[in-house]
């Protein structure tokens, strides 16, 4: 597994302080470990999936807004329509 990390390394870091269950931080100390990383790094790892989640949502709602414009109302209408166009 390749990771590529995108940053922003002359914005400046915070601590963030959260509360979580005993056994999810147990489960965060050991993926950190076991992955040789730190906690921080796996909770950005997380924020980006996120955000990344949230961005797909969107456009799917939007692709769903377009569909409905242009008369589509399964995956066998888009293909149809994408092979037509």
């Amino acid at each position: 597994n390749t990771r590529i990390a995108i940053m922003n390394t002359k914005e400046e870091l915070t601590a963030v302080t959260f509360s979580v269950s005993r056994s999810v931080k147990d489960d965060i100390d050991r993926r950190a470990r076991e992955e040789g990383r730190s906690k921080s790094d796996l909770f950005r790892d997380m924020y980006n999936y996120y955000k990344f989640k949230q961005s797909l949502y969107e456009l799917q709602l939007e692709g769903q807004v377009i569909g409905a414009r242009l008369g589509l109302e399964n995956e066998d209408d888009v293909v149809r329509y994408l092979n037509e166009n």
